[in-house]
């Protein structure tokens, strides 16, 4: 996480690309220091599409841009200290609302709205803090099964990441949610978040697993699931479309995101081979949440 227990210098890698790449590209640009830095963001600004890496090392130009597949002198490094970093990111991290859902970082310190949940979820190193137009639509699609009367008892968030989507699913029916990711990094911030949002731990709140994806014994142990959550990538998705099935109750549902507009037919494709039917769609710059459910 970016808090007071980083020391030391912190430096700021960033890379400006064409807008003619898209999200998908830059994701999986934005992917390729994952495992060297503390933070990762990206945003499409007029001109250009702006990915910067937080790092505490002093980068070697030349190999950052060997691994990008870059010009060197395309990269901007510059040194920042930790502390200016924090206030900084701070700043660019002000409380929000989704839906029912207030959702502000550690620093905020003034009274949660009245009639909203609260979610405190800091940006760090973990994938979603709710800004993204996925992780959006997502807690927007959870807030409308609500609406729509669906009351699920057993549910599973695949690929967790900041395990914002899960605790916003636990604050809605306060039932047990099974958080899953691959990324130990990813599932040591869920469950800082789950401490810091005061949700209980275990089979009574929301409990958090590293594995493979739905091989994971904790999912076949737990499994069947009324709702299963996954916001990862359109690849993937499709790729375990059948393993998804198999952990599905009958009439169950599921949240699909992580998808790109002209990629939601051969991700409904993939699901609908097994039984799925769409039930409604949000979309938010360009990137598409699903309501599924099984027919049987």
């Amino acid at each position: 996480m970016l808090d007071a227990q980083i020391k030391g210098l912190l430096f700021t890698i960033n890379l400006s690309q064409p807008l003619s790449l898209s999200d998908t590209e830059i994701m999986t640009m934005a992917s390729l220091l994952e495992d060297e830095a503390i933070s990762t963001s990206w945003e499409k600004s007029k001109n250009a599409w702006d990915i910067m890496w937080l790092v505490d090392f002093r980068p070697n130009a030349a190999q950052i841009a060997k691994r990008l597949k870059v010009q060197a002198a395309k990269l901007k490094i510059e040194p920042v200290a930790d502390t200016n970093w924090l206030e900084h990111s701070y700043q660019q991290f002000p409380p929000f609302r989704i839906g029912d859902f207030f959702i502000y970082g550690s620093h905020y310190k003034e009274k949660i709205p009245a009639k909203t949940m609260g979610l405190q979820i800091d940006a760090a190193t973990a994938f979603g803090s709710g800004e993204h137009g996925t992780t959006k639509g997502c807690l927007e699609m959870l807030i409308r099964m609500k609406d729509m009367g669906i009351k699920p008892k057993n549910i599973l968030d695949m690929g967790t990441g900041s395990g914002i989507l899960a605790l916003g699913a636990y604050r809605l029916w306060k039932k047990p949610v099974l958080a899953i990711d691959n990324d130990p990094e990813s599932v040591r911030v869920s469950c800082r978040h789950r401490s810091m949002n005061k949700i209980p731990a275990g089979a009574e709140g929301v409990a958090c697993a590293c594995g493979d994806g739905y091989k994971t014994h904790k999912v076949k142990q737990t499994a069947p699931f009324d709702l299963v959550i996954a916001n990862i990538l359109a690849g993937p998705l499709i790729e375990m479309a059948p393993e998804l099935a198999g952990v599905l109750k009958p009439k169950g549902y599921v949240i699909l995101s992580g998808l790109l507009r002209d990629q939601e037919k051969a991700v409904l494709a993939a699901h609908k081979e097994f039984g799925m039917k769409k039930i409604a769609r949000i979309v938010h710059d360009d990137w598409c949440a699903l309501l599924l459910q099984a027919e049987s």
